[in-house]
């Protein structure tokens, strides 16, 4: 009777152990914070993320359809203020520290935006955490996000203590993303996001880092992005020896409408609490320089 009860604890021991464990893989992180495994999606090389009414499709380069979600419309954005009204250390943490934007008010839909920035030095220490480098736009309703992203440490892609890039799309409570690409400290990325094409308000995107293969996201009958950004964004971080020394240079950010070169004016966002420094060097819609300083 004694070895059976053994038996029975040892076995609802296992058995909470295992409901932990899967409770704890129910999540995964996205350059949104944690997100439900099951609304995180790879897209394969040649791939498209399709609008079609109020549902989202992802369909292969042959036209097969691979998955199908609902649109929730839940937003995506980081509010311009939020990353400055955060007051504790813990909070300064996770998600956006520093940015800057600049919102399209124009009747010209944005035609490209580009960006070149180098992959900076390891961070001293790795304690676990994910940081994002990105330029981005937004439609006004702040409930999708494209973006070619630069990533250290793990996140639903995949990754570790090492950089690699991807490209990003979310929009409301889906994710979807490319294949991550390694890249060694040093290397010159080019991040572009493009119009191709658009129809009454239906408007097709396509971003990617130009300068490396299989980094391509192509995301067809979204609505018009206007909210620009380039930013830092960072998940777990135990101290600031988990981010990198200096500073990551946005350099080359040139934007254009469909109208031509707009009249851009960006607007720096700061985390003052730990010392994450915005700065824009050069205004401007063509050859505008900003720059993020890593908290010290």
């Amino acid at each position: 009777m004694v070895a059976f009860s053994m038996f029975q604890a040892s076995s609802l021991y296992l058995l909470l152990l295992a409901s932990v464990l899967a409770a704890a893989s129910d999540t995964v992180l996205t350059p949104f914070g944690e997100r439900p495994i099951a609304n995180v999606h790879a897209v394969p090389a040649g791939g498209v993320i399709k609008h079609v009414g109020t549902h989202i499709q992802v369909v292969d380069a042959k036209g097969t359809l691979l998955h199908v979600s609902e649109n929730s419309d839940t937003k995506v954005r980081a509010e311009p203020t939020s990353a400055s009204n955060k007051t504790t250390l813990a909070a300064l943490q996770n998600g956006w520290i520093a940015y800057a934007h600049w919102y399209n008010t124009g009747a010209s839909p944005i035609q490209s935006y580009t960006t070149t920035w180098t992959v900076p030095p390891i961070p001293a220490r790795n304690d676990g955490q994910t940081l994002f480098t990105f330029n981005s736009i937004e439609p006004a309703s702040g409930n999708a996000i494209v973006q070619p992203v630069l990533q250290y440490g793990p996140t639903a892609a995949g990754g570790g203590a090492y950089y690699a890039v991807a490209s990003w799309y979310l929009v409301g409570n889906q994710t979807y993303y490319t294949r991550p690409v390694r890249v060694s400290v040093g290397t010159v990325l080019n991040g572009i996001i493009s119009l191709t094409g658009s129809s009454g308000a239906s408007f097709n995107y396509v971003t990617s880092f130009t300068n490396i293969a299989g980094t391509s996201l192509n995301v067809q009958n979204s609505a018009q992005l206007v909210w620009a950004t380039e930013t830092l964004e960072v998940y777990n971080v135990q101290n600031l020896s988990n981010f990198p020394s200096g500073s990551t240079v946005f350099s080359d950010i040139n934007l254009r409408t469909s109208a031509g070169t707009p009249s851009v004016s960006w607007t720096a966002v700061s985390s003052v609490q730990d010392n994450a420094v915005t700065t824009v060097n050069v205004q401007g819609a063509t050859n505008a320089k900003i720059t993020i300083k890593y908290p010290v």
